[in-house]
């Protein structure tokens, strides 16, 4: 294949006279293999031309040819395989396809689509048009909905609707013929040539505890070159667009959204980098981070004393306090710095005046749906329970966790004060919230911040509890049963491996902030010396790690992007979903920080 993309790459360059062969890599079928030639190069469009011809080499002919006709085409510095990158697709199997019953949640292989491994040959009022597998990873899409929105506005349906569900229902209602398509692809770049698998390189996956910690470090230095002049982090970047507008929230006042616990998350991550590294500039930014934290802080009165709050987007969460404060902790246990004691000491009190009676942990102080705006203070069941989260009392109760056991000279009234709202708080949340709120859980366990902050109370006098140590280990069991492995996911689905699933079928989740609880749980292990469950945990938690990395923008997995270097170093949510968001990068940095430790 290296010397066919050269050759190619030649033959754009120079008009050579080649003739370009088929040999075993290439298995050319006239009667289905489409082929598509793509240009890529930073901060210019893609052009790309698609063919079948007679044979493999008036095929290859005929796309050159088209590609030189493009008015765009003298834009590309075809000469510099650096920056001009060719991406090569040829279809290689056809099977039918029912457009009515197509879906990417369950493990049917006649009508599932697996964005990046499947695509779509689609026929519409007499012309044929082509979603080539590769599309799923180069145009961001992973769901039907989102496949059959962007078919509608090449076969020009989209024009009738301006509503997405509709235009979904058009494109399986018109008389249109769909057939699924599978393929191979190669990519050129930098003198080399690529495999790709489901639209990114496959050599690019390999893992060990160097690369670990390579990526880790990378990714902290994305966060740091995307920092902001007032302290705050890049929110969202989508690559496929090149906007920092977020899909989740397109109608905010200000589009660059932003959110204070992510913002939190952030900071830890800088920390982490400087466990691992060393390196001042890390603390440097977390400590300019923490400022545009504290800018965000409100105060009122808990017994008498003064308690802070962030309030952020006309909200005070729970979570936004709680880890607000991990993140503060973590920066005072790094650097014994009083700077911010009074915030800590604030924060405290803070999160401790919003534990109940019964222990249950209110979800807000301020919310702008409720009261008016003005604070919730002893709100009714039927509001706790709209307000409900499962992220952060666990957040809350990590940041007390850490305060208790790291801070020197804590006023003795206080220190008692957080031990026994934290037992009740967590007697709640093992004991009660599960017939409380049992409505609201989940096959798949999400509260691996809960996970974290047991690992730390496990260690204070009278908090060795069964229970809590079961809470963690039994979550931990749930994840790894609801996780994809070599014996539970189809062979096309190999980088499923590692991933989670609420129920099996769906698509992937690679899910750094899960694997934190994954890795709070092996720690836990190691404290209580249970070597036979930290070597199981383990087991797992290594399947997560490479799955995870599949996620990692690398040198060449971001050849799509019309700008590179701004996902460079991040990781993405999803296998072809193309957007990067703060914390998209903080968990796998938190995670693999951890897991670098004891690999």
């Amino acid at each position: 294949m290296q010397e066919l993309l050269n050759n190619i790459r030649n033959t754009l360059l120079f008009d050579n006279d080649i003739v370009f062969k088929n040999n075993s890599d290439i298995p050319f079928n006239p009667k289905i293999s489409q082929i598509y030639i793509t240009l890529f190069q930073e901060g210019l469009k893609p052009i790309r031309w698609g063919s079948k011809q007679k044979d493999f080499n008036t095929t290859i002919k005929r796309i050159i040819f088209k590609l030189k006709q493009n008015p765009r085409f003298y834009n590309f510095n075809l000469a510099d395989k650096t920056k001009c990158k060719i991406l090569f697709e040829m279809v290689t199997k056809e099977k039918p396809c029912n457009i009515k019953n197509m879906t990417i949640m369950k493990m049917e292989p006649s009508n599932r689509f697996e964005s990046g491994i499947n695509g779509l040959k689609y026929t519409f009022q007499g012309v044929t048009r082509y979603f080539m597998p590769t599309d799923g990873y180069t145009k961001s899409i992973m769901s039907v909905k989102q496949l059959l929105n962007y078919l509608s506005k090449q076969c020009k349906i989209a024009k009738k609707t301006t509503i997405i569900s509709e235009r979904v229902h058009l494109m399986r209602r018109e008389p249109i013929k769909y057939t699924f398509i599978e393929s191979i692809a190669y990519l050129n770049s930098d003198n080399k040539t690529y495999l790709l698998n489901r639209g990114y390189p496959v050599e690019n996956l390999t893992f060990s505890k160097q690369i670990a910690k390579d990526k880790t470090i990378k990714s902290v230095d994305w966060l740091v070159k995307n920092m902001n002049n007032d302290g705050s982090f890049l929110y969202y970047y989508d690559p496929y667009k090149d906007t920092v507008v977020d899909d989740m929230h397109p109608n905010m006042t200000n589009p660059l959204y932003n959110n204070i616990l992510r913002h939190s998350g952030g900071t830890i991550s800088l920390l982490k980098g400087y466990e691992l590294t060393k390196k001042e500039i890390y603390l440097q930014k977390a400590k300019k981070s923490l400022e545009f934290l504290i800018s965000t802080f409100k105060t009122h009165q808990y017994k008498k004393q003064k308690a802070y709050y962030p309030f952020f987007n006309h909200k005070s969460k729970l979570g936004g306090a709680g880890i607000g404060l991990v993140a503060m902790m973590h920066y005072y246990i790094h650097t014994q710095d009083e700077t911010y004691r009074k915030y800590l000491d604030g924060l405290v009190r803070h999160i401790l005046s919003r534990i109940d009676k019964d222990g249950e942990m209110i979800g807000y102080y301020i919310h702008p749906k409720f009261n008016d705006g003005k604070p919730l203070i002893n709100p009714s069941d039927e509001v706790k329970k709209e307000l409900f989260s499962f992220y952060y009392p666990g957040e809350a109760l990590l940041g007390l966790a850490l305060y208790y056991l790291h801070i020197k000279n804590i006023d003795k009234s206080l220190k008692e004060d957080i031990k026994t709202k934290a037992k009740m708080a967590l007697d709640f949340l093992i004991d009660i919230r599960p017939i409380k709120y049992k409505h609201l859980f989940e096959p798949l366990p999400s509260d691996a911040w809960l996970m974290q902050a047991i690992e730390e109370w496990i260690k204070v006098d009278g908090f060795h509890k069964q229970s809590y140590i079961d809470f963690v280990f039994n979550d931990t069991k749930s994840m790894f049963e609801h996780m994809y492995k070599d014996e539970n996911t189809l062979s096309i689905h190999k980088d499923y491996i590692g991933g989670f699933y609420y129920y099996w079928g769906d698509h992937v989740y690679h899910d750094a902030s899960r694997n934190e609880g994954i890795v709070s749980a092996y720690y836990l292990a190691l404290y209580l010396k249970d070597e036979k469950k930290a070597s199981e945990i383990m087991e797992h938690m290594l399947l997560s790690a490479k799955g995870l990395m599949k996620t990692f923008y690398d040198e060449v997995s971001t050849y799509c992007h019309i700008n590179p270097q701004k996902a460079l170093h991040s990781f993405r949510f999803k296998l072809t979903r193309q957007w990067v968001r703060v914390d998209s990068v903080q968990h796998a940095v938190c995670f693999f920080a951890r897991l670098y430790k004891v690999l």
